[in-house]
């Protein structure tokens, strides 16, 4: 059983029903509360209904606890004061928390006093669906007797469209997907009926019913389409090109799709035309193109060229450090040697293109002789107490250099220029020595002269505060593949020069049952790195 809120706007909207096209507007101004009786005329006067036997159901207002409860108290002082959009909002939010059916008759009344009939006819028909025994079946009468009433106010909307899933929306408010399961009712009027679907063009239209009790609309979407038709007219033998490519001579009509192109025409003996085009979905755009004519054929400049052209000249300086292991025949290890040096060179060559530089150098150059010039030999001062081994004490030291390299310039025509190369030469390394053998007492001087070759690669970079005139840092460095930093006789390092037992005599050398050390001394490894700078003039 209702409460007697509802109760009374039910047994008012049946009255007023019976008089429906007098009393209409009678509906939507029923407070859902209680009224105070009318004085007259007697037959208008609303009498509660008897109450419910106590076996039956409980009042609304009993049944509701919480905040169910509240939300529908709230609701009857917001309808009893008009707010019916409002009172229609707490009255949901209480059916929500508590299911009872009884709500929906309230929340009908509530559409129906916004003049929404359709929604009236819903929400009752949930009504009598879902009430079971809390509904009387004088409440159940009632009910039916004003949709019997309000149904004449609604229409049945069919609404058929030719894409499933399409979705559906009927005065801003979704009703569902396509197809619908029948038709929607829909207050008599004009509808805004909207249909949307991803890759179609959206359907909105607005559509009068209430000409008959049923209505239909068929939608056809009309899938979206992202292109343009382009027409070009140019001259007769133009070349026509779009992004690049070539499509037509003369005249065009071409479908592309939407967005930005670029289109260009080209003829010989006429200056070239290019734009930048804009196609939107749809679109039919025309574009006419007039070429004009040069006044001579274009041609490049030739740069003046000489008889030196491109020939480049350069000079370099640096300081550099070799570095050599070695040891002679008898020694247990190796001697490791490190010398300075500083070069002086030149290098001529050609430019093959800007970029790259094939050239012949040569350097000469000084190495420190303050110990043994790089030479794997013992030094001029004892190692150890007792020291019997040669002493050597250079007194020159000179190297001389050749070679070839191929460097390539990363940005030959800037101010900047990195590059990067190899070369390959042969090193020739010239000293003189004195030497002293402390258990003998004899001093003799010789000569150590080596060669090697020697690969390597180097990296620079140029500044050419003009453009013929350049000058940088470079560093170049590799191996020595030789006799670089190996002495030529015997090398006893530091291992004793006489040795027990017989063999080669070395005359007063070695005292008697012992032999001479002769053996020949190598080289396990030889390297080098040189830093330096260099300029250079290329010959217009």
């Amino acid at each position: 059983m209702r409460t007697s809120i509802s109760q009374t706007c039910a047994r008012a909207l049946l009255t007023l029903s019976l008089l429906i096209a007098t009393s209409l507007p009678c509906w939507a101004a029923k407070p859902i509360k209680n009224p105070k009786p009318a004085a007259k005329p007697a037959a208008a006067t609303v009498t509660p209904p008897a109450p419910a036997p106590p076996s039956g159901p409980k009042p609304l207002t009993d049944s509701l606890t919480g905040e169910a409860k509240a939300a529908y108290d709230a609701g009857r002082l917001l309808y009893g004061d008009g707010d019916f959009a409002g009172a229609l909002v707490k009255l949901q939010a209480a059916y929500d928390m508590a299911q009872d059916p009884r709500l929906l008759w309230n929340m009908a009344a509530c559409e129906k006093g916004m003049r929404h009939y359709a929604k009236v006819v819903v929400l009752v028909r949930k009504y009598l669906a879902s009430g079971g025994d809390v509904i009387a079946e004088e409440d159940r009468k009632e009910a039916q007797d004003l949709l019997d009433a309000i149904e004449s106010f609604t229409v049945g909307l069919s609404i058929g469209v030719s894409e499933a899933d399409a979705q559906i929306a009927i005065d801003g408010e979704p009703v569902g997907t396509a197809p619908l399961p029948g038709p929607i009712t829909v207050d008599i009027g004009t509808r805004l009926i909207e249909v949307k679907k991803p890759g179609f063009v959206p359907f909105s239209q607005n559509v009068p019913v209430g000409g008959s009790k049923d209505a239909s609309l068929a939608v056809k979407l009309v899938a979206e389409v992202h292109e343009g038709e382009l027409t070009v007219n140019a001259p007769r033998t133009a070349t026509i090109l779009i992004d690049g490519k070539r499509v037509g001579v003369g005249h065009l009509v071409a479908t592309l799709s939407s967005g930005g192109h670029t289109l260009r025409v080209e003829a010989p003996g006429m200056r070239s035309y290019q734009s930048e085009v804009m196609v939107q979905d749809r679109e039919k755009r025309g574009v006419d193109v007039v070429l004009e004519a040069l006044a001579a054929p274009l041609s490049t400049p030739r740069e003046p060229a000489g008889p030196l052209h491109d020939m480049e000249l350069g000079l370099r300086m640096g300081f550099g450090v070799m570095k050599t292991k070695a040891r002679g025949q008898n020694d247990s290890a190796y001697r490791s040697e490190t010398v300075n040096f500083i070069p002086i060179g030149f290098d001529i060559g050609y430019r093959l293109g800007r970029p790259t530089y094939l050239g012949i150098y040569a350097e000469y150059g000084w190495l420190d002789k303050s110990n043994t010039c790089g030479i794997a030999r013992h030094g001029p001062n004892s190692e150890y107490a007792g020291d019997p081994a040669t002493r050597y004490g250079y007194t020159s030291c000179g190297l001389a250099k050749a070679g070839v390299d191929l460097v390539f310039h990363v940005l030959p025509k800037t101010i900047v220029d990195p590059y990067f190369g190899f070369d390959l030469g042969i090193q020739g390394t010239f000293t003189r020595y004195r030497s002293f053998d402390p258990t003998t007492g004899n001093v003799s001087s010789g000569n150590d002269n080596n060669a090697a070759l020697q690969p390597g690669f180097q990296l620079g970079v140029d500044s050419h505060p003009i453009p013929a005139l350049g000058a940088g840092l470079f560093v170049q460095g590799g191996p020595d593949i030789g006799s670089e930093g190996k002495p030529q006789d015997n090398d006893q390092g530091s291992s004793s020069a006489c040795q027990s037992g017989s063999g080669t005599s070395c005359g007063s050398q070695c005292s008697g049952g012992q032999s001479c050390n002769q053996g020949s001394s190598d080289t396990k490894v030889a390297t080098h790195i040189l830093f330096g700078v260099r300029v250079a003039y290329t010959f217009p």
